[in-house]
């Protein structure tokens, strides 16, 4: 069963013929807003109920909330079927300002006052309560400013950038929206990818913003104007490298800058951390992949986030990896899509 509510009313129900589509996708990712995109033939029922920036959507399978977002703009072709498209509610924080500011806090505490901001500015039906934020930082310190004003959405950009981990919205037992920031996605699904079985496509590529040799710079002295190195705790050196990674490819040189690292230990524990994923290849692949649960409610389904088993003997391909994006095509589950990731050490 399938449902979409416009503004909490009934605007597509799969048991109704009246409320028929001719469309529906939803896209979700990993720190991403995420889309809904929908057709309807002229004379629907919900032809015009959407305002743009303004309609609030939800779209369900069966009980389960797949995107909760807002319709954007719609556009008729030449037979006057109207296409819907929406982004997620992540990027509802996009209407809420960040003043100039300098934080110096620890992550949870600014993640907090950031969200509290954005609820100050914004209706009721946009505003968050703050759930559970896990992340951890080595220093419990971290410094974030801007000397110019900018959206929330990129504040909370940036912090997550600096810190890691991974934004995701649930709801509470008062079916209030929470926001939380974890530290990681550990769930893996029972059901495993595999040809012959569940596997319709297949491709895969690599990528990274690769480096071998990194060089770090702390905060900036502000008499002297000198960053923190680790010079001190490091031998004498300014920079650290992967052995084995440079054997295999060379010396890949990046400069890499935290403001708010004050001591040079703490720095150099920053770069190591750093280095052991930029030395990696991103290895990605884009399946093709029916979600059996779809058609047995006892399997486990998929969720962006998940930890799946891929099996495919034709691609050597025997391993676990991140589910970072899908692609529910809602009409048609057999052209659903999934992106997957694996950080590779070399």
């Amino acid at each position: 069963m399938l449902r979409i509510y416009a503004d909490g009313v009934i605007a597509y129900d799969s048991r109704l013929p009246d409320y028929e589509l001719l469309d529906l996708k939803v896209v979700t990712g990993l720190n991403k807003g995420g889309t809904a995109e929908f057709t309807m033939p002229p004379g629907h029922p919900a032809y015009g109920m959407f305002t743009s920036y303004k309609t609030q959507v939800l779209v369900y399978r069966d009980d389960e909330l797949l995107f909760r977002g807002r319709a954007l703009y719609p556009s008729d072709d030449f037979y006057n079927r109207r296409t819907i498209t929406c982004e997620g509610e992540r990027c509802f924080l996009r209407d809420g300002v960040m003043r100039p500011y300098i934080y110096q806090d620890d992550p949870a505490a600014i993640f907090t006052d950031i969200i509290s901001l954005y609820n100050a500015q914004v209706e009721e039906t946009k505003q968050f309560l703050v759930g559970t934020v896990d992340v951890t930082d080595p220093n419990d310190y971290v410094r974030l400013e801007s000397e110019s004003a900018e959206q929330v959405l990129d504040t909370i950009d940036k912090l997550v950038e600096r810190v890691g981990g991974y934004i995701v919205f649930t709801t509470n037992a008062e079916g209030r929206r929470v926001i939380n920031w974890y530290e990681a996605t550990g769930y893996r699904s029972s059901q495993v990818i595999e040809f012959g079985e569940n596997l319709l496509d297949f491709s895969r590529s690599q990528s990274s913003d690769l480096a071998t040799v990194i060089i770090p710079y702390g905060a900036q002295n502000e008499e002297t104007g000198e960053r923190v190195t680790i010079e001190s705790v490091n031998d004498g050196l300014d920079f650290i490298q992967d052995t084995d990674a440079v054997a295999l490819r060379g010396v890949i040189s990046k400069p890499v800058y935290w403001d708010d690292v004050t001591e040079p230990a703490n720095l150099l524990r920053k770069a190591q951390q750093y280095l052991a994923t930029s030395k990696m290849l991103i290895t990605s692949l884009e399946l093709s992949a029916l979600d059996l649960s779809v058609l047995d409610k006892s399997i486990d389904t998929f969720q962006v986030g998940d930890t799946i088993r891929v099996k495919s003997k034709p691609h050597n391909v025997d391993d676990d990896f991140q589910l970072r994006e899908r692609t529910y095509d809602l009409l048609d589950p057999s052209q659903d899509k999934v992106v997957l990731g694996k950080d590779g050490s070399m």
